[in-house]
């Protein structure tokens, strides 16, 4: 009992020591930063389908029913569909430029846990950081839809796509379990490949758990928020959506950064054992 106590202040010591919090606020940021030139990507992708911008307001108020996330989103389709189709390649850029920045961010992080200093070219770093980013991209957007706005979404389908209700119904019964098998496979990843040190998979799977269990935990506390209040747009206004989109990106970065700290203390234990035998 005590040798857990004694490992949960050791953890506790470090996080301030190796500014976990700061690097989860950069990288929230930045992810927040590229979130809507990717809306805007998506949005202009579109419009080179059967969708029409009719569908696509159809489907923002029913997801997002009488939030300011609702006014948000069609300020963002209006403005995409009234800009010329150019925006692509340029929103392209800037979303993998910031996104990359926020993925750089978790890196310096985990190398900042693991006390080490990064040696690897910068251009490498970059490259790597936009294959990095659309994971994730991925992982972001399946906590938002499945976690977060899942039961908007199943909602949605039901009245709009009957024919889908049933195997929705089955996706939305499982996206639990979905979703942690999800982020463990990406947590483990993140863990093993952007730290300047690699280690084995068998020593990163305690800080995925840890990682996975509390996306899921945090994007279940924001979904019930998002369904019983309206969020604080008396205090924040037209600026509420990006409000709560940030604190909790910030929370799910600062998981995962307390992940691969977690995995670090692990792996000094285990060493530390070996010495001894």
């Amino acid at each position: 009992m005590m040798k857990t106590i004694n490992k949960i202040r050791e953890i506790t010591g470090q996080v301030s020591q190796k500014h976990v919090g700061a690097y989860a606020a950069q990288s929230a940021y930045f992810f927040v930063l590229s979130m809507i030139p990717i809306i805007l990507l998506l949005l202009a992708i579109i419009q080179y389908t059967p969708v029409t911008k009719a569908d696509v307001m159809t489907a923002v108020v029913n997801l997002f029913p009488e939030t300011n996330m609702q006014d948000f989103m069609v300020g963002i389709v209006n403005e995409v569909y009234n800009q010329s189709k150019t925006v692509i390649p340029i929103t392209a850029i800037v979303a993998l430029w910031s996104a990359g920045k926020g993925v750089l961010a978790v890196s310096t992080g985990l190398n900042c846990a693991y006390e080490l200093r990064e040696t690897r070219n910068y251009v490498f770093l970059r490259i790597r950081a936009s294959i990095y980013t659309i994971l994730f991209i991925a992982a972001i957007v399946m906590a938002l839809v499945l976690s977060v706005f899942g039961n908007n979404i199943s909602i949605f389908i039901y009245h709009k796509i009957p024919f889908l209700a049933e195997t929705t119904d089955m996706i939305m019964r499982l996206r639990t379990v979905i979703s942690f098998v999800v982020m463990t496979g990406i947590s483990l990843l993140v863990y093993h490949f952007l730290p300047n040190r690699k280690l084995p998979f068998r020593d990163l799977i305690l800080g995925s758990i840890f990682c996975s269990l509390g996306w899921l935990v945090i994007s279940f506390v924001f979904s019930m928020y998002l369904t019983i209040f309206k969020g604080f747009s008396g205090l924040y206004g037209s600026m509420t959506a990006i409000i709560l989109v940030m604190l909790w990106l910030y929370f799910c970065m600062y998981v995962m950064l307390l992940g691969g700290l977690i995995n670090c203390i692990w792996v000094d234990a285990k060493r530390d054992i070996l010495e001894k035998d």
